[in-house]
């Protein structure tokens, strides 16, 4: 009778929480992305619920800047002129039906915030533009010699050594 008790306990919560099925997905959906060689979104890339892309590099601001105009200029996007201070960027463009802006930040004189977001409209982000943009920025840096080993990650996801 206590054998039938634990193999019916999943069963009734199961049939209870039936509705909220799309939660254990969703937990398990950055997982998903993160799993295998070709990773679609890079471990220390975060979303937030609206569709806003967060990630650190231990690069100088300069050259995540760069990347970023690289990445850019590949994918077409349009830059519209800006002017920040040295510690910060906003970089703003335009695809088709999509805007897109950038915000870095240097927290030091190696490790660089990024954030990028891609609005189809006032109340729409386009999240799977927002990962490519970001996988192409990331490339672009990678190309670099100098910044090429900060971005690979050792055995057991330990960051390389630093080219100094």
């Amino acid at each position: 009778m206590r054998t039938l008790g634990v193999g019916a306990a999943p069963l009734l919560i199961a049939l209870l929480f039936q509705g909220c099925a799309a939660l254990p997905l969703a937990a398990l959906g950055g997982a998903v992305l993160e799993s295998g060689a070709g990773a679609v979104v890079k471990t220390g890339t975060e979303y937030t619920m609206g569709g806003t892309a967060h990630r650190t590099f231990s690069v100088p601001i300069n050259a995540v800047r760069a990347g970023v105009m690289q990445a850019f200029e590949r994918t077409g996007v349009m830059v519209e002129p800006a002017e920040d201070p040295g510690d910060h960027y906003t970089i703003r463009g335009r695809l088709a039906h999509r805007t897109v802006q950038v915000r870095l930040r240097a927290f030091s004189e190696s490790l660089t915030a990024m954030t990028l977001v891609v609005k189809q409209n006032y109340f729409l982000k386009d999240r799977a533009t927002s990962s490519e943009l970001l996988e192409q920025v990331e490339q672009a840096i990678a190309e670099n010699p100098i910044f090429a080993r900060r971005l690979q990650r050792g055995v057991g996801g330990d960051v390389a050594a630093s080219p100094r």
